[in-house]
This record gives C-alpha cells, structure tokens and sequence, in this order.
C-alpha cells in the first residue's frame, strides 16, 4: 500500500474560503440525462474554482455524485486526492453523504490515512506524491456523497507564472460542470479555445476579474480507435501567463546548463573525441555511451518534475529521467565540440504543439537538440541504444519541439519523415513430390533503422531461443507442426543499424484438404505486413485515422512447386490517402513469386478516407 504518513501535519480540516462560491446544484436531474451515469454512478457536479487574487495559486474543486448500485458505493466511497508537499499544501473542506434531508460529515483529521503510494513507480517514477485517503463509511443506493477541497500553491520554478487547461471531458461529462478563474486585472491571461467550449460570464470588483464558464447536460461520446494522439477531442480552453515561447526557453533553460563533467565522465568524452575525429561520429558515439550507461529512473520531488539534477548526482548513480538524460547528454556533446541543447517536446501532442499557447505545461518528454552543418538533429538519451550512423539514427518523436535556449524565438519542427524501408522479409518455401511430404522454408527477415533497434533489444531481453519460441507460436496458426530445422542466425551490422535473421523451417504435411475446386490447399501468409495496419470498427469518424510513423514494408514469398503451376499471375494496387499498397503474383515454370509492398507515407489519414482505408 505505501508509506503511512501524519495526517495531521498534512491535511488540514477548514471552513470553505471566502472567496469560493457554492451555488446550489440541481437534483433530481431529468431521467433522459443519461450521458452522465456509469459505473454505477451519476456524475452530478463538477465546480472547479482557481485563486490568483493572493500572493499564491489556490485551486478548489467541489464534485457531487449519486450512488446508483453497490458498484457505485465503492467507487464513490473511496475519497483519494494527490498533492506534492515539496510546494502543495491541502486543505479539505468537507467529505459529505446526502440521504435525504441529512448531511452527515466524515472530514475529520484523525478519518484521513496519508500514504505516499508512488503509483508511477512501475514507469520507473518515484515523484513524491502524496494521497491522502478517507474510505467513507455507510454508503448506500440513493446517496449523494459530496467533496470539497482546496490546494494552494505552485511550482517555484516558474516564478509564479500561471498555466492551465478547462476542459470539459465529454468522454465522461457530468451533468453540470462549472469552471472558474478569478485574476488581478494587471495580470494578462492568454486564453484560447479548442472544440467550441461554453461562452464564459465575466464580472470585475476591486481590480478582480471574476470568469465563469458553465456547461449542462452535456452528451457523452465515445473515443474512437486509431485517433491520433495530437486531437484534442474535448471542448476545451488552454490559459496561459506566458507571452512568448521565448520567455518559456529563457525561464526554464538556465536550469539545463550542466556546467563542468565530473573528472572520470571527462575522461570517458575526451577517449570519445580521440577515437571519434568527425562531429557527427562524436554525436553518435556520446549518444550510445550515454544510453548504455545510464539507466532510467525518474526522481521528480518537488522541482524534479520540471528540472534536473546536478550532472554530478546523474553521474555517481548512473540513473536518471529524461531531463537528466539529457542534460548530461548536451554537456559532454559540448565538451566534444557540438553545438547543443536540452529541448522540451511532447510525446502525445507534438503535432498540435504549434497551434496552443506558449506554456511550460505542454510538454513530457525532454530530449538532446544538436545543430552541425545547417541541420538539426533529435536524439533521445532514454531510448534503448540505437545503432547507425547520426543520419541513421531514428528520431522517436514527432511534431514540434522548443530548444532550451535564450535565443530561441519559436517552436522548431522536427521534420517530416519520409517512409524509410524497415522490413523486408523473404521466404522461400519448397513443397515436396507427395501430398505427405514436408515441406521446408528459408526464411531471411531484414530490419533497419529503428526496428532493427526494437529486435536488436528483444534478442537481447528475450535470447535467440525465446524469440524463435514465441515466432514459432505465430506461426503454427498457419503451419501447424512447424518446426525449427536449424538454429537460427543473426548479423547484426551495427554501422548500417541492420539486424537480419535467418530461419530454416520444416512443415510436417503441408497440404491440406480444401473444396471441390481446390482439393488440396497449403496456406501462405503475409507475415510482413499483416501488423501494420489495423481494422475500423466504424467508418463514420470524426478524426483522422492513425496510421504510425511513414515506413516501408516489403514481403516475396517463393514457392517451389512439385510440378509446373497454371496461371498468369495477378497485379493488385491499392490506395488511400497517406497508404499504399501493391501486390503482385507471376508464375515462372514450377516456381511462383508473390512479392507484396506497404508504404505509409504521412502519420494519419484524413477522415475522408476512412473508405479506401478499410
């Protein structure tokens, strides 16, 4: 469960603030809402209200639901807020049950557990969170349980400057949800809107704005499959203290400047710059060093969540998140002469970052920024380590990216991909002279750029042995009995970034009764491509269809028949926008050739066709 903590020390029992205003929720609701009830429950009210009138951020929340079923008790029961005590401090203001006309109140200091469960640690996360529990007792069918609490305070490394998202999740919508932001007039708030959020009511005392947006009886829609993670799908507003991209880099880049490498690390760069003359070999070189040398482990306490740890502290444990990744990353590719920097990117929206506001809260990931020869490159320090030359190196992340510089002025686009050719698998398969007989397959499967890397670190985790076990299991639902002739082989060409693998495979009885047309049939399988692509449930679609980084993959499979085979072949071509795919079968004596050709060319597919998709 975690570690227990005081409650007392840290949570803290208080009337709601002065300047909180509770209004009246409606109850019942219509019984056509339906849009707001699952789970077992109804998602009455949500009242988030934000405070930047005083000298530090208070941000409350109010939610109200109804208990529906037994289901809906336990999750409704169960009262759990996060907060980072590093910055945060909480204050609960009430934890009510509604049965009838009684209000019975369980916010006590002593009903709380305070635990620090650190549920990120599977991701390798250890953020210092805190939860503060309260599991309320005799919750029935037809209550309302109603919460109220406050937290107050922002992360110091952004001087105060304000940034936040209202979003009205229509995924799963209450029924009222009601949103408000009360600002100092000298403060400019930047707002923008995404989705066609509710107009907001706007009223000013005593140099306070008081803003208020209210949506109710929103409906409810379903998420659909292979929408790109850059949509935003939710009626939404992004606000944001922050004037220019240039002010986010200013603030947060001095944080990233790493300074002087403990004296053995120095060693380790300068044995990298004697080996290693070019520039782009050094970049390379330093970003394998770092890769396999360091690994992964996220320590965000407090100001960890935005910024790094000295080089120093990265070195001697040989652990770190990506900002640390990075950090120590940019100060030996300096120390080796390169031109570089930390840079802040998103790994879910990069896509859309150019059409939000400049805020230091649109980001996840950060990565190395290194400019040689008029070009940029994007190399990620937390990746499994990556083979090529620096040209070959794949860039795992996409859109748009700030360089953490004092000078930078805008966003930097990362650069559209072209489809790079990451598959070619090849089989040649013998049938013998009889109906019984085995047949035999060579199989020789080519992976480059980063599906080398993805194989390279399964043979890796997984051994030879293991990756033929779990191929083999593939494999059987279209070859029953199929077995491994030979111990496989695998070349690995570090240089190209080129992994190949080599199978020999036996087929105990091959042929299989088929119809009366066909009375003897031996299946053949694209393997190559048969992941690629992913089917729609729905061709009605709102978003465009996630198609994955432009790639292309190719597939000739070579039969040799036991007798000479009738037929002219087939030519097939196939397209939509963003795809394309071609297949071709030619019959050569007793020899037929079926070579198959997938190339995605862009990330998506624009909804229109969603047709020539499928």
């Amino acid at each position: 469960m975690g570690l227990e903590w005081n409650a007392r020390d840290l949570v803290h029992c208080a009337s709601v603030p002065e300047w909180v205003d509770h209004q009246p929720y409606r109850f019942p609701i219509p019984e056509t809402e339906v849009s707001c009830i699952g789970n077992g429950v109804c998602r009455l009210l949500s009242d988030i209200q934000t405070d930047l009138s005083t000298g530090t951020v208070a941000w409350h929340c109010r939610v109200a639901n109804r208990v529906l079923t037994r289901e809906g008790a336990e999750r409704t029961a169960h009262f759990m807020v996060d907060f980072d005590p590093g910055y945060q401090r909480l204050e609960v203001h009430f934890i009510s049950v509604v049965r009838g006309g009684e209000r019975i109140e369980h916010a006590k200091p002593d009903a709380f557990q305070v635990l620090r469960r650190e549920t990120n640690l599977e991701r390798l996360v250890f953020d210092g969170c805190l939860t503060v529990s309260l599991l309320v007792p005799d919750v029935r069918i037809d209550d309302i349980v109603e919460f109220s609490l406050t937290i107050y305070g922002g992360a110091p490394v952004l001087l105060g400057k304000y940034q936040s998202w209202i979003t009205f999740d229509r995924f799963n919508p209450y029924f009222e949800r009601r949103q408000r932001l009360r600002r100092p007039i000298a403060r400019n708030i930047h707002k923008k809107e995404f989705n066609n959020p509710p107009p907001s009511q706007c009223t000013t005392a005593d140099g306070v704005e008081d803003l208020r947006w209210q949506l109710v009886g929103q409906k409810r829609r379903d998420p659909e499959i292979l929408t790109p993670s850059w949509i935003l799908f939710h009626p939404s507003l992004q606000l944001s203290e922050f004037e220019s991209w240039n002010e986010v880099a200013s603030l947060l880049s001095p944080h990233y400047e790493a300074g002087g490498l403990p004296d053995v690390l120095a060693e380790e760069v300068d044995r990298i710059g004697r080996e290693h003359a070019g520039l782009a070999e050094r970049a390379a070189e330093w970003l394998r060093f770092v890769q396999r040398e360091l690994r992964y482990f996220a320590v965000s306490l407090g100001e960890g969540g935005l910024t790094p740890r000295p080089v120093e502290t990265i070195w001697n444990t040989r652990f770190g998140d990506c900002k640390d990744s990075s950090t120590l990353y940019v100060a030996g590719a300096r120390r080796l002469g390169l031109d570089a920097c930390a840079a802040l990117v998103s790994t879910t929206h990069g896509f859309a970052l150019n059409d939000i506001l400049p805020s230091a809260g649109v980001f996840n990931h950060c990565i190395a920024h290194v400019r040689l020869d008029g070009h940029s490159y994007w190399l990620d320090p937390t990746v499994s380590m990556q083979g090529g030359r620096l040209n070959d190196i794949s860039q795992p992340h996409r859109g748009w990216a700030l360089p953490l510089t004092g000078e930078t002025v805008e966003l930097e686009w990362m650069g559209s991909e072209e489809p790079l050719h990451v598959i070619h698998w090849e089989d040649e398969i013998t049938l013998g002279p009889k109906r019984n007989s085995p047949a035999t397959v060579e199989r020789t499967i080519d992976y480059s750029f980063w599906y080398a890397d993805g194989m390279r670190n399964r043979i890796a985790n997984e051994g030879t042995a293991g990756y033929v076990e779990g191929m083999l299991r593939e494999w059987q639902s279209v070859w029953p009995g199929v077995a491994e002739a030979a111990p496989i082989e695998v070349q690995d060409d570090r240089a190209r970034n080129t992994v190949s693998l080599v199978l020999k495979l036996t087929i105990p009885g091959g042929w299989k009764t088929g119809g009366a047309n066909s009375p003897l049939v031996f299946p053949i399988s694209d393997m190559a491509t048969v992941h690629e692509l992913h089917p729609l449930t729905e061709l009605r679609r709102e978003n465009e269809i996630f198609l994955g980084r432009p790639r292309k993959i190719t597939n000739l499979i070579k039969v040799n028949m036991p007798r000479r085979w009738p037929g002219d072949g087939w030519i097939n071509h196939l397209q939509a926008p963003g795809i394309e795919y071609r297949g071709r079968a030619t019959f050569e004596g007793r020899t037929m050739n079926s070579f198959r050709e997938l190339i995605v060319h862009r990330w998506s597919s624009p909804v229109s066709g969603a047709h020539a998709y499928l």
